[in-house]
């Protein structure tokens, strides 16, 4: 009793000052120690011992003796309960050890095997000074140690006793999760998976699928033999080849839950099936049997592989195919010869719970795992979790491909974002680079199935980040692709200041305003603004929490939140408004700002559970004299079609408010007669949709009639109603405040349309629109001034419709100053065409058109099938820029459109000042054309320009297209295809093969592709366009002709013979007809004085006389002397020899004795020397050196 009371008072001392303490704590040999006391965890039904003080490694060996482990701390309540019951048991306070420990691997592990996740380590613990290798949980204070909190200590502190606390249970379930792609575990066959002349076989495993609408296969022994699988969620037995023939169970399993599934084969009888213990049906057949898996498949049979292995996770080795997707465990393969004689030959428990392999309970069975991933039974990793710090980077030496690693980080209050960064500049001999992904999820560990993000990094190298991440622990499951060496990893935070406490703010109450409200220098102040703070105390749940300010001077913004007072700065962070969302509106988000210009301000929270929501009025200057107010909208009453609010015809009901997953039911009463039904909603703000139907509560997919347009002004109306009640749901996608709703009888509306389009002003719907099957309707809206945004939509009624918008929009160029402030900036509004088409689905379109010019919009809505009761609504805001008005663009009058010859005649015109038909430099200088442009229209490169090197600039296939292109759409994007077509173009151009859209437009594309396939088939320097230029071409104005190869003015194409002057050929003929004439007078006269019968033999005579062989001597000619002709000499031609020379042997011409050309006859200077053909076609050559020489047949 003595030694008890003086250890306890040293126990106490040590407490207060442990440095003073030398004292031994109470110690025990393992066969003295027992147990103190023995407690039932409520929470988990487990049986836990309270021993006498030892060391660690003491307390763990007697946990073992008594069939279990040093405790393992799951979770914050099970820690809670450990100290509550045995920290103080029998009102003395004891040290308790836990089973964690991170002396054998120095990483810290559970006692029982169970992954280090959950921790509630002390202030700057673990120390792990010196041997500190082992974990308590602390009684009292110790020092900064808090009660309850854990500390590292050495395996046997001699300054106090330490009680180890025993959990009693196996330890440790490990699982394996298979991802149904590719993961599997492979066993080589072995002797006891035999199932040769086995009658009885029995499998069975606890299954836990992700998903059910596949085979999936828990086992395959060999190439399509006996096996367990899930057919969608039905259990099967793989009994033959042809999976459409395996038995299958009556009973289903479930996904996402743990199932124990079995399978008894008897030979020759048939397959019982059982799901959880409970008989799922039993398939009797004559013909059942177990195969034993040597099928003989092809690729087997072909690659001489035996195929005789067990696959666990997949089909077996006939079909990589069939992989399971979830988490498997304890797998069983029982067989015998009969019912009496049913032994285990395979049990996997999976024991491990790390790497690649596994064995069955018996160790003789090793299997190899192939990226199936170690897991508890509720799904998480079994991995060491490692600690990253903010501001601190952490450094990973190496890890394989597969390994799937640990990470989390304590996230501080008020932190506004949070960042990763991590990378490895090392790979495998350069051959892969590194890559992985890393799963993010707060409160709870992350897996692929499981995760707030999922971040990819590629190359190694990775950032991400999450904006207003939950206070507490955020988990990171990284999952490598590749092999990793000396991975970085570093996290950052911005976190904000601390707020002002309670007492510092000011509390509002429901619905009373607080008024004369300052924010001025004098308030609290935080870098650009001044700030006022406020709260409100929400003791029940509210559908809509507004909070308003108005009324005053100066300019106050607002901003809602319901974790701390939310910060000015996170405005400009993207935290105000979601895109779309009316300002102040934060759908169920924690954080809600208005930034109107002056004091009328609101924001709201919708879904809000009880709790202190928080208010920041601020102001980067100074706001006097507002009123702050709180209302409160509570949960409706109408959440069910039970409770549908009945409405009054004629009677608003509201005020209304909703937001994602709220719906609100309301009923009508429409009575025989009625002619139209019309639900409207009115006032509000955010987005709201309705939904009828008749006699039945109406869903978003089940509905007679709905509206779902933009913004909370949603409208029904029809004609014809059927009595009877209808009911209406009032729903949402995002949130809405303020919303009235009526419902209301009136008279038939008739849609009547003549095809003259209709005027849409801004926010006026139109409704009750029809358009039958290939037809249209015209409307148009007219914009006074440029906005920012133009928005066009269609909703309600029944049908398909396609809508188009035409019109212009803007763009800004930055002038000068290259879009920075200073000498020459400017901003210049470039207006372009525009079109845009919706869907052609449904009625409910939309389109949005950025920064629209103002003029008019021509909108026109076609009919894909009978439609109608269509509403439409055109609305547009002004722009955000200082853009002044276009005026509109008048039609070009394709007559004004100058060709490129006009083009650079006028251009020409106005340079060449002095008119002597060149452009000289002082005359370019004075034009103040760009050097390049006169370089590329110098052609000739002597510095002056002239008419033809303008004009063939100008006439260039690029440069007219473009200016043509230019002047036909007055600086637009298209231009109309039959005006172009229309069009004196110098160039060929073939505009029907570029108008890929068949719209009878070219626009800039197609434009483009045109300036690609043009070429430029002009020359100004070929005046005809002969091909031959002017320089060279004899006759530059005629296409025809070219060359004058005689010299006598006439083309050779016009020339008798090219290369003999005209003037020699008619002089020739001149002599010949003479000739000729005289031999006609000397016949005539010999002849006269005979008689009649006579006068056909002298023509006989004649004829003898010209062309017989046998002419008389007396038919010679003397040389005659033709006046003003050119003398010929003197040469006797007897008509005997022009025989001779007109015929020959059979009728060829030839020419015995050439003749040489007559002296004055004129040829062609080719090569130095006169050159004439004589006689023309003759193909004989004659050439002289000068006119006074002879001439001589070139050889």
């Amino acid at each position: 009793m003595k030694n008890a009371v003086f250890l306890v008072g040293l126990f106490v001392l040590s407490l207060a000052s442990p440095l003073m303490t030398t004292a031994s704590a109470d110690t025990h040999d393992d066969d003295g120690m027992g147990v103190l006391h023995t407690a039932v965890n409520p929470a988990n039904n487990n049986t836990y011992h309270l021993l006498t003080a030892s060391s660690w490694e003491d307390a763990a060996s007697y946990a073992r003796s008594l069939d279990g482990f040093l405790v393992t701390v799951n979770d914050e309540q099970e820690n809670t309960w450990l100290f509550e019951t045995f920290a103080s048991w029998d009102n003395q306070s004891r040290h308790l050890w836990t089973g964690l420990s991170d002396h054998d691997s120095g990483d810290y592990r559970w006692h029982d095997g169970t992954p280090f996740l959950y921790r509630n380590w002390g202030e700057d613990q673990p120390s792990e000074g010196g041997d500190e290798d082992y974990v308590h949980i602390a009684s009292t204070n110790m020092g900064n140690i808090d009660p309850g909190t854990w500390n590292d200590l050495e395996n046997d502190p001699q300054y106090f006793p330490v009680y180890g606390v025993v959990e009693i249970g196996p330890g440790a379930d490990y699982a394996l999760r298979f991802d149904g792609e590719s993961d599997h575990v492979i066993f080589d066959h072995d002797d006891n998976l035999d199932m040769t002349n086995v009658t009885h076989l029995e499998l069975s495993a606890w299954v836990h699928p992700y998903s059910l609408d596949t085979n999936q296969f828990v086992m395959m022994k060999g190439d399509y033999g006996w096996g367990l699988y899930l057919n969608n969620d039905r259990v099967a037995f793989s009994s033959e080849y042809s999976l459409a023939r395996h038995p299958v169970s009556n009973g289903t399993v479930e996904v996402d839950e743990w199932s124990f599934i079995q399978v008894m084969v008897v030979v020759g009888q048939g397959y019982s099936f059982f799901i959880n213990g409970v008989d799922a049906g039993t398939v009797i057949d004559a013909d059942a049997a177990v195969p034993l898996g040597d099928f003989g498949s092809n690729d087997c049979y072909e690659n001489e592989r035996s195929c005789d292995e067990l696959y666990v996770g997949r089909m077996g080795a006939g079909c990589d195919c069939n992989y399971f997707e979830g988490v498997l465990d304890n797998i069983t393969v029982r067989i015998g010869s009969n019912a009496s004689d049913v032994q285990t030959v395979l049990q996997l428990d999976f024991p491990e719970g790390e790497g690649a392999e596994t064995s069955d309970a018996s160790g003789s069975n090793v299997g190899e795992i192939d990226g199936a991933d170690w897991v508890m039974p509720d799904g998480s990793i079994v991995a060491q979790a490692v600690e990253l710090f903010i501001g601190e980077g952490y450094e990973l030496e190496y890890a394989a491909e597969g390994d799937t690693l640990l990470f989390f980080v304590e996230v501080e209050e008020y932190t506004r974002s949070l960042f990763w960064y991590s990378y490895s500049l090392k790979f495998g001999e350069f051959e892969e680079m590194t890559e992985y992904t890393v799963y993010a999820l707060s409160g709870e560990i992350p897996d692929e199935w499981n995760h707030d993000t999922e971040s990819y990094g590629e190359f190694g190298f990775l950032y991400e980040s999450w904006s207003m991440p939950s206070e507490g622990v955020m988990w990171f499951t990284m999952v490598l692709h590749s092999d990793v060496e000396d991975l970085y990893i570093e996290l950052d935070a911005d976190v904000a200041d601390p707020p002002p406490t309670l007492d510092d703010m000011t509390e509002l109450m429901e619905s009373i305003p607080v008024t004369n409200q300052e924010v001025t220098q004098d308030s609290f102040t935080s870098g650009d603004f001044n700030a006022n703070y406020y709260y409100v105390n929400v003791t029940e749940p509210l559908a809509d929490l507004r909070i308003r300010t108005y009324d005053g001077r100066g300019n106050v913004n607002i901003g809602l939140s319901f974790y701390s007072p939310p910060v000015p700065e996170e405005v400009w962070w993207g935290e105000m408004d979601g895109a779309g969302e009316e300002p102040g509106l934060s759908k169920t988000e924690s954080v809600a700002w208005s930034t109107n210009p002056g004091n009328n301000e609101e924001v709201h929270l919708f879904d809000v559970e009880p709790g202190l929501y928080y208010i920041t009025a601020y102001s980067f200057r100074n706001a006097r004299g507002f009123t702050i107010v709180a209302d409160f909208v509570y949960p409706p009453e109408n959440v069910e079609p039970d409770d549908a609010i009945t409405l009054t015809p004629g009677v608003e009901y509201g005020l209304l408010s909703g937001y994602t997953g709220l719906n609100q039911y309301f009923k009508v009463e429409v009575p025989q007669g009625t002619e139209r039904l019309v639900v409207d909603l009115n006032d509000g703000a955010g987005e709201a949709s309705l939904y009828m139907r008749l006699d039945q509560a109406p869903t978003t997919s089940t509905y007679e009639h709905h509206s779902t347009a933009q913004g909370p002004s949603d409208r029904i109306a029809f004609n014809d109603p059927t009595p009877g009640w209808w009911y209406i749901l009032l729903t949402t996608k995002s949130a809405f405040t303020g919303v009235n709703i009526i419902a209301e009888f009136e008279d038939r509306f008739v849609w009547d349309y003549d095809g003259t389009p209709i005027e849409l002003y801004n926010d006026e719907p139109l409704d009750g629109i029809s358009v039958a099957k290939g037809g249209e309707v015209n409307f148009f809206a007219e914009l006074e001034e440029p906005g920012n945004m133009l928005w066009l939509e269609t909703y309600g009624g029944s049908g398909n419709i396609m809508l188009t918008i035409e019109g212009r929009q803007y763009e800004l160029e930055f002038t000068e100053g290259d879009g920075r402030p200073g000498p020459g900036f400017g901003v210049e509004t470039v207006p372009r065409e525009v079109e845009l088409m919706s869907s052609k689905d449904g009625t409910n379109h939309q389109i949005s058109l950025e920064f629209p010019l103002n003029g008019r919009f021509d909108i026109t809505m076609d009919g894909l099938s009978d439609a109608e009761e269509i509403s439409i609504l055109v609305r547009w805001d002004e722009s955000d820029f200082p853009v002044e008005p276009v005026e509109p663009i008048e039609p070009v009058d394709p007559e004004d459109v100058q060709t490129c010859r006009e083009r650079a005649e006028e251009v020409f015109a106005d340079t060449d000042l002095n008119d002597d038909g060149l452009v000289d430099r002082r005359e370019l200088d004075m034009a103040d054309i760009p050097a390049e442009d006169i370089a590329s229209a110098d052609l000739n490169d002597d510095g002056l320009l002239e008419y033809r090197e303008v004009l063939q600039t100008l006439c260039d296939c690029e440069v007219e297209l473009m200016e043509a292109f230019d002047a036909f759409s007055s600086g637009g994007d298209s231009a109309s295809l039959k005006i172009l077509e229309s069009h004196d173009w110098a160039n060929a151009y073939d505009f029907k093969s570029v108008n890929v859209d068949k719209d009878d437009e070219i626009d800039d594309e197609e434009l483009d592709l045109l300036l690609v396939l043009c070429e430029t088939t002009f020359d100004a320097f070929d005046g005809d366009g002969d091909g031959v230029p002017d320089e060279e071409d004899a006759f530059p104005d005629d296409p025809k002709e070219t060359k004058d190869t005689d010299g006598d003015g006439v083309g050779d194409n016009a020339d008798i013979v090219a290369s003999v002057s005209n003037d020699i050929i008619y002089a020739s003929a001149g002599v010949l007809l003479l000739v000729l004439a005289g031999l006609l007078l000397g016949f005539l006269r010999s002849s006269r004085g005979s008689g009649e019968e006579d006068m056909w033999d002298g023509q006989d005579s004649m004829s003898e006389a010209m062309f017989s062989d046998q002419t008389d001597e007396a038919y010679q000619k003397e040389a005659v002397d033709i006046p003003g002709a050119i003398s010929l000499p003197e040469t006797s031609l007897v008509a005997s020899d022009v025989g001779a020379e007109l015929t020959s042997g059979a009728g060829e011409s030839t020419l015995a004795f050439p003749q040489p050309p007559p002296a004055e006859l004129m040829g062609m200077v080719l090569d130095g020397l006169e050159t004439v053909e004589y006689p023309t076609g003759s193909g004989q050559i004659w050439t002289r050196f000068s006119p006074d020489d002879d001439w001589q047949m070139k050889p």
